[in-house]
Order: C-alpha cells, then sequence, then structure tokens
C-alpha cells in the first residue's frame, strides 16, 4: 500500500516537473528573473544583506508567475480542452484539484516572503495580488473582448510586470520613493517583457485556436512587431547605461551583439521556419536579455 502510494506521488512529481519545464519553461524564466533581480540590487545600492532580499525577491516572482500559469491554465481550461487537447491538463495526466492546490501554496509563500520583506512590502503587495485576481476574472469584461481586443486584452495582462517589478524595488529598498533611473529600468524589463511575450506566441503555421501574434498579424507582421520591442528595449538599454556611466565602448559593443543576435535569430525563424529555427529564435532572445542585464551589472 504504502509503496503504490510513493509511486504514486513519484509519477505526479514527474508528471508536475514536466508541466515546470514545458508550460512554465522553469529554466529560462529563472535565468531571465534572476539577472532582473541582480540588476535591481546593483541599482539600489543597498546594505550588505541585499543578497539576502534578492534571493526572497526572486523566489516571491517565480512563485507569482507560477501561481499566474496556473490560474491561466484553471481559467482557460474549456478553451484549451478544444484547442490544446494534448497539455497535462487535459490530457489528464494533472487535475484541476491538483493545480488548486500549488495555486494555494504559492499564494500563502508569497504572502510569507512579503513579512520578511517589511511594511513597505506588505503594503506594496496589495495592488499586486489584486491586480492579478482581476486579469483571471479577464478583468470583468465580456468573454468576447478577449477575442476582438486581442491586443489590448494582452497588453492590460503583460501590466502586471510593471506592478511585479515596482513591488521588487520596493521590497529591496522598503521605501516607496525611487529613484528616476530606477523608474527607467522597470520600463526598460517592461519591455523586455512584452518582447519575451510576442516570443512566446509566434509560429509558422496558424494554429485552430487563432490565439498567437502570427495568428493575427502573420508571422511578418508579428516578427516586426517583435523587433520593434527589441529597438525600443535597445533605446532604454542605450540610456541606462550612460545613466550608470558605463564606458561608451561597452555600450556600442553590446549593441552590435544584441543586434546581430536578433537579427539572426528572428531572420533564422522567419525563412527556416523550422524547430531548430525556433530554438535558435529563442536562445537569442535569452542570451540578449541577460546579455543586457549583465552589462547594467558588470559594463
Amino acid at each position: 500500500m504504502a509503496f503504490s502510494v510513493c509511486l504514486s506521488a513519484f509519477k505526479m512529481f514527474k508528471v508536475f516537473i514536466q508541466y515546470l519545464l514545458n508550460r512554465f519553461q522553469l529554466i529560462p524564466l529563472s535565468l531571465l528573473v534572476l539577472s532582473d533581480v541582480l540588476v535591481i540590487v546593483h541599482i539600489a545600492e543597498t546594505k550588505e544583506t541585499a543578497w539576502l532580499q534578492g534571493i526572497a525577491v526572486f523566489l516571491f516572482v517565480m512563485l507569482y508567475l507560477l501561481n499566474n500559469r496556473v490560474a491561466d491554465d484553471k481559467r482557460d481550461f474549456e478553451f484549451d480542452n478544444k484547442h490544446h487537447q494534448n497539455r497535462a491538463l487535459q490530457s489528464g495526466k494533472l487535475s484541476l484539484k491538483f493545480l488548486n492546490r500549488i495555486g494555494y501554496i504559492c499564494l500563502t509563500c508569497m504572502l510569507a516572503l512579503s513579512f520578511f520583506f517589511g511594511k513597505t512590502a506588505m503594503l506594496a503587495i496589495t495592488p499586486v495580488v489584486l491586480f492579478a485576481y482581476w486579469s483571471k476574472l479577464d478583468f470583468s469584461l465580456p468573454k468576447s473582448f478577449k477575442e476582438r481586443q486581442f491586443f489590448l486584452y494582452n497588453f492590460m495582462n503583460m501590466l502586471q510586470m510593471l506592478l511585479l517589478q515596482s513591488f521588487m524595488y520596493f521590497s529591496i529598498m522598503n521605501i516607496f520613493t525611487l529613484k528616476p533611473i530606477m523608474w527607467l529600468h522597470i520600463g526598460f524589463v517592461f519591455v523586455l517583457s512584452l518582447q519575451v511575450e510576442v516570443t512566446r506566441k509566434i509560429q509558422p503555421e496558424k494554429t485552430p485556436a487563432f490565439d498567437t501574434y502570427s495568428d493575427r498579424l502573420g508571422m511578418r507582421g508579428a516578427l516586426l512587431l517583435w523587433g520593434f520591442l527589441g529597438i525600443i528595449a535597445l533605446t532604454l538599454f542605450s540610456i541606462l547605461t550612460s545613466e550608470l556611466s558605463i564606458s561608451g565602448f561597452s555600450i556600442n559593443i553590446a549593441l552590435i551583439c544584441c543586434v546581430a543576435l536578433l537579427s539572426l535569430g528572428g531572420g533564422a525563424y522567419y525563412f527556416l521556419k523550422s524547430k531548430s529555427a525556433e530554438g535558435l529564435f529563442w536562445l537569442t532572445v535569452i542570451m540578449t536579455y541577460i546579455g543586457q542585464n549583465l552589462v547594467l551589472i558588470y559594463g
């Protein structure tokens, strides 16, 4: 009896790990969030124990994003039953009851971490959680809004990243007053987050769900939007590096490398439209994202 219970638990754990790797994209997401936290700690110039706060902020953000992923999959359950039948939830490998438990665990841990940060974080977490809850209700808008106003709906969802990034600064600094460079960095990460979001939803072929940017704009149009966001991010990156007194030589080298990598990834994906090209596309996005953050820290 005990053996069968352990075996079932192991199988469930294995499926959940696959869920984290595939639906949550645990590894690349962890690297992106970690690089963001390191930049915040660097810009904030806090005390020596800031690395403890940095770890706590990193865990909070990952829990928040996982809770969002779980909530999205629960909300879109019926829609995914029709259009994404191969996913773990739709195939019966994971249950809604199990995802509910994961959501409650994430929320409990997030609240516990906010107590660790102090009074400022405990106040700042309120709009973050409330907005996340509102977004799961589709902003109290009709169901047709999501399909008819695809771009506006997705942008409204991405506003969570602004609140989350602000919360990260408030938590580490324990004050609500931020310097202009910090607000600039918040805007920079927001644009990078938009670019990553568009990256997730570009496919060579149209999908039955009609829920990707390439479905709405065509692959060329979606890549143009993706490239436009990359240009805005690089512009903000240039301003940030200047404010941080990073040498012009380092800035120029970083910009040249980012433009070359993004052009390579986007171009290869557009012309080849293969799985390997998609992998390269993702790799260049992750490399430029983390690369820009490393320049901000060590440049």
